[in-house]
C-alpha cells in the first residue's frame, strides 16, 4: 500500500455487477458486521448467507444490489471516523449507478437504516422490473463506437461511459446481440455480456424509475455534508435539497452513468487518491484508464480499511484550490 497521506481523497462506491463470492467473509467477525445486523433487522429479512457463501455470488438483482451496497457501508464504517476528526480530511464522495445510494449514505444524507429501506426498494421494483429479456454487455470501446453500433438498432441505448476505451451498452438482448456484432466490425477489443439481469439505464425501466420516486417519498432524505459528484456535476455540502436526491436517485434507472466525466469532475476538484470502498475493484481499475497515474487504494476488508483511515490527515489550510471553490463543475 502507497502509505502516502491522504488529504482530499475520492472515495467511490461500486455498483451491481461487482459482487462476487464470499464478499462479505472478511467483515463477519468485526464491528462493522453490526450494518448488517441492523438492516436485517429493519427489512426483516436474514442477509448474511449472501455474503458469506463461497459455492456462487449472490444471483438475483434484490441479493447483489443489497450485497454490494452493504459491503460498502461496512467499509464506510471503519473509514469515516477518519473523516469525522476536528479539521480532518474531507472526502469527495461518487457512487456508480447503485453506488450513488451509498455515496449519500457515506455524505450523511441517508441514515444506514434509510439506505437499507432504499436499497430494498430499489430491488423490489428493479427485480420485478427485469422480465429476462433484457441485459447489459460491456464494449472494450469508446463511446461514440459504442454509439455508433447502437445508432441503427431499436432497444439498444449506450448506458455507461466508464472509461475512455469501456463502454457498457444496455436493451434487449436481442438488440444487444445485434449491436455487439456492430461493434466487433468497428473494433471493440472484447465484448463481456455482464452479470446483470436487466436493461438498466434506459428509458426500458421508466416504470420501475416512477414507482421508485414515489416510494423515496416516504423515505427521509438530508443535505450532504461532503462533496458528492455524481453524472461529472458537483454537489456541494448543503446544496442539494432532500427532493433533488430523491429524484437524482430514481433517474439513475433510466438514464445513462456518466463515470468517465464524474471522475474527471473529481480530479478537478484535487482529489490526490482514489479509494474504493466495498467488494472488488471495478472502479479502480477504471481510474487508472482514465486518470493515469493516481493512487488507488482498495477499501475492502476492515484491516485495509483501518490503515487508510491512519493515513487521512488534515488539508493543507493554505486555502482551498480554485477549483475546490467554484462550487459546481
Amino acid at each position: 500500500m502507497n502509505m502516502a497521506p491522504l488529504a482530499s481523497p475520492a472515495v467511490l462506491f461500486p455498483g451491481q455487477g461487482s459482487q462476487g463470492t464470499g464478499m462479505g467473509i472478511a467483515w463477519r467477525n468485526d464491528p462493522a458486521w453490526a450494518v448488517v445486523e441492523e438492516a436485517e433487522s429493519i427489512l426483516q429479512h436474514t442477509l448474511e448467507p449472501i455474503l458469506l457463501e463461497t459455492a456462487a455470488a449472490p444471483a438475483s438483482t434484490t441479493d447483489t444490489q443489497l450485497s454490494v451496497v452493504l459491503c460498502s457501508m461496512m467499509s464506510w464504517k471503519v473509514l469515516a471516523p477518519a473523516f469525522g476528526r476536528e479539521k480532518g480530511a474531507r472526502p469527495l464522495l461518487a457512487g456508480h449507478s447503485l453506488g450513488l445510494i451509498s455515496a449519500l449514505h457515506a455524505a450523511g444524507v441517508l441514515t444506514a437504516g434509510d439506505t437499507a429501506r432504499v436499497v430494498a426498494l430499489r430491488a423490489r421494483l428493479t427485480e420485478d422490473a427485469c422480465d429476462g429479456s433484457g441485459g447489459m454487455t460491456a464494449l472494450l470501446l469508446g463511446v461514440d463506437g459504442a454509439a455508433e453500433a447502437c445508432a441503427d438498432v431499436p432497444g439498444c441505448w449506450v448506458a455507461n461511459d466508464n472509461a475512455p476505451t469501456q463502454t457498457v451498452i444496455s436493451g434487449k438482448l436481442t438488440s444487444l446481440r445485434t449491436a455487439a456484432a456492430a461493434a466487433a466490425a468497428l473494433g471493440a477489443d472484447d465484448i463481456i455480456p455482464l452479470d446483470v439481469a436487466g436493461p438498466f439505464h434506459t428509458p426500458l425501466m421508466h416504470r420501475a424509475s416512477a414507482e421508485f420516486l414515489a416510494g423515496l417519498r416516504a423515505i427521509p432524505f438530508n443535505r450532504a455534508q461532503s462533496v458528492v459528484v455524481h453524472n461529472g456535476r458537483t454537489h456541494l455540502p448543503g446544496a442539494t435539497g432532500p427532493d433533488t436526491w430523491r429524484e437524482l436517485v430514481a433517474a439513475d434507472l433510466t438514464t445513462p452513468v456518466r463515470w468517465r466525466d464524474t471522475q474527471h469532475a473529481l480530479a478537478r476538484l484535487g482529489a490526490d487518491a482514489v479509494v474504493e470502498a466495498g467488494y472488488g475493484r471495478t472502479l479502480t481499475g477504471l481510474a487508472k484508464r482514465t486518470l493515469g497515474r493516481v493512487r488507488l487504494h482498495n477499501a475492502t476488508s476492515p484491516e485495509v480499511c483501518r490503515s487508510l483511515a491512519a493515513l487521512v490527515r488534515a488539508p493543507d489550510r493554505g486555502g482551498p484550490s480554485p477549483s475546490r471553490a467554484t462550487g459546481t463543475s
